[in-house]
């Protein structure tokens, strides 16, 4: 039987605990983007955003692993909340781009920087070499790929 490790080791269960936390924070900030959106717009918000040149709805359909159908239903919502626009693609006259209007890139901008110094508070008692090694490993950790 596999040497089972305290709680306070286990990197899974203190990842989840961390991103609970971190989500809960997120949802109940929501409001400052737009009082209409949920945590998977946002989620899809955010990737419409930092497409340099906009996005095609497959393309973001691809990158989160889900079905063209929940896209679609996620961009129609942030279209409704005025958080997302279509832009022809120059390449293909047939697609279209999602981009996020200027305004609702302002509200975005000053949610990231809000969550950022909330991040920086949770860290201010921490050293500079331990702010760095965890940038490192979490860096590491997300550039790793799965297992086969």
């Amino acid at each position: 039987m596999p040497h089972q490790m305290p709680d306070d080791f286990d990197v899974d269960v203190q990842f989840t605990r961390f991103f609970r936390r971190a989500r809960v924070r997120t949802m109940g900030l929501l409001a400052s983007i737009n009082p209409g959106l949920d945590y998977g717009s946002y989620l899809v918000l955010v990737a419409i955003h930092d497409a340099p040149d906009g996005v095609r709805a497959s393309e973001l359909a691809e990158t989160f692993d889900v079905h063209k159908s929940t896209i679609s239903r996620a961009v129609s919502s942030l279209e409704r909340l005025g958080l997302v626009e279509r832009e022809p693609d120059p390449e293909d006259g047939r697609a279209q781009l999602l981009t996020v209007p200027d305004e609702a890139a302002v509200r975005l901008k000053d949610f990231r920087r809000d969550v950022h110094q909330w991040f920086a508070g949770l860290l201010e008692g921490w050293t500079t070499e331990e702010r760095t090694t965890l940038a490192r490993l979490v860096k590491r950790l997300n550039e790793t790929p799965d297992p086969a």
